[in-house]
């Protein structure tokens, strides 16, 4: 009995060791609170940007793209990091007395696929950023992208700068986002309660020049600096509250949105995955 049941330990120790090699879901847990060290700007694979992108712009080495849209200012800046530093999508970014900024780093796609085609998206980040008004009247941090069929603007907003109106952290309500914007309902995930916010937006700048488009926000009530955005999970809850988020995904990226002001953001550590199954299965 006794060597019967050291062969199964031992055989149950195979399994467990190669079930550990194989599978892409079990890996070293990386903590993005705990990388706080500071990029290196002269590393190989950098680059800096300081025109208007024109759109979506491939990052060689990397599944990633980055935008850079700007209406007035100058000086303004986008570094990234490269593909091997601070977990592939890190960047920094500067503007200076813009009417409005937006500068991210993330998936772009533009395909005829639903969100449920891009598996399960985490967003794993750790940034330090200037101060309260340096982004002028409003300003979002966190995921940002577009949707067709109906054209969507999308936001999940985890942290903002602040303005003459509001602290940064109180956080953002319906009068920040506009005239129209009405919340809709509230959900608790990644440790936090997000109220969910819809808006339309009249004749203005989108993907598909200057238009009509809905717009949906899942603004965090806790403003964090780090830690780890569900996106999937927010992408189902918009669904079941039967919003207006398209079929046809366009991108998904962590963005700085800046309405004037002269401030930065530097990110130590962004990643994004898509994985098969939710974290909550395996954890």
């Amino acid at each position: 009995m006794k060597s019967l049941a050291k062969t199964l330990k031992t055989t149950s120790f195979v399994v467990l060791t190669a079930l550990v090699a194989c599978s892409p879901q079990i890996q070293k847990v990386i903590d993005p609170c705990a990388q706080t060290d500071k990029l290196d700007p002269t590393a190989p694979g950098v680059q800096v940007f300081t025109d208007n992108s024109g759109g979506n712009v491939p990052l060689a080495g990397s599944p990633f793209g980055y935008e850079m849209w700007t209406e007035g200012g100058n000086d303004n800046i986008l570094m990234w990091f490269g593909p091997d530093q601070g977990g592939g999508a890190a960047f920094r970014t500067e503007w200076n007395m813009p009417h409005i900024y937006l500068g991210r780093v993330g998936y772009f796609w533009d395909e005829d696929k639903p969100y449920t085609e891009y598996k399960n998206i985490y967003c794993e980040f750790n940034y330090t950023r200037s101060g309260h008004g340096t982004a002028g009247g409003h300003s979002y941090i966190g995921i940002y992208g577009w949707t067709r069929d109906s054209l969507t603007e999308y936001y999940i907003v985890e942290d903002w700068f602040g303005n003459e109106r509001q602290s940064d952290t109180v956080p953002i309500d319906t009068a920040s986002i506009g005239p129209g914007a009405t919340i809709v309902g509230s959900f608790t995930v990644d440790g936090a309660v997000y109220d969910i916010i819809v808006n339309t937006r009249i004749e203005e700048p989108s993907i598909d020049g200057r238009t009509t488009f809905n717009q949906i926000f899942s603004v965090r009530q806790t403003p964090r600096q780090c830690g780890t955005i569900s996106v999937t999970e927010h992408f189902k809850k918009w669904k079941e509250l039967e919003l207006p988020l398209g079929d046809r995904m366009y991108d998904c990226k962590f963005l700085i949105e800046a309405g004037s002001g002269i401030g930065w953001f530097e990110s130590s550590y962004l990643k994004f995955t898509q994985e098969d199954q939710p974290r909550s299965i395996i954890e």
